[in-house]
């Protein structure tokens, strides 16, 4: 039986700059071209996670931590062989305790960013037409350095990163160091 591949996301603002879907259409791409390599299947995603730390910028959903956890066991209970690839890193403590196969993302590059450089590179060339070009300039912002913490403690536009550094071709290779190294991540 062919590896399921269920891609899991977020629905946050990512700056002005890029869509509130941002994590998971990274999380479905990675998913996608893992399976074109080893044979496997793109199952239906999951679309919202645990975004708390994004909820004092309107639009952004999230689910508890116990609703996050609740919907991943329901479709690891319903297959088998399966495998969650998870482009949120506010999803990746759940992931690690439910102890089931998945690659982090987020935890592939030190440091990953929110919208910045890499994340809007990734889009640039992914999605391009989705990236608002002239959006994209430097923000203020601090890199995390704590447990629990909110995004608007660091940066007042919800981007952490530089997005003025992001090009197409900078994506392309990012893309391909996600897909390798999710691919080693889940034991290829």
């Amino acid at each position: 039986m062919a590896l399921l591949l269920v891609p899991v996301g977020s629905f946050e603002q990512h700056g002005p700059h890029l869509p509130f879907e941002t994590d998971l259409i990274i999380a479905q791409a990675v998913a996608k071209a893992v399976a074109e390599r080893i044979g496997g299947v793109v199952g239906e995603s999951v679309p919202v996670g645990v975004s708390v730390e994004h909820m004092d910028f309107p639009g952004t959903k999230t689910l508890t931590v116990d609703e996050f956890k609740k919907k991943i066991l329901e479709i690891a209970e319903k297959n088998r062989d399966v495998a969650f690839i998870n482009g949120h890193g506010g999803n990746n403590r759940s992931l690690r305790e439910l102890g089931l196969r998945h690659a982090n993302l987020t935890s592939l590059f030190k440091p990953y960013d929110h919208a910045g450089e890499i994340e809007t590179s990734l889009m640039l060339y992914l999605k391009p037409e989705l990236v608002r070009k002239r959006e994209i300039r430097q923000h203020d912002f601090r890199w995390p350095d704590k447990d629990g913490w909110k995004t608007m403690d660091y940066s007042r536009s919800g981007v952490l990163g530089d997005p003025t550094k992001a090009t197409n071709e900078k994506g392309e290779r990012y893309f391909r160091e996600l897909v390798e190294k999710t691919l080693k991540a889940l034991g290829y």
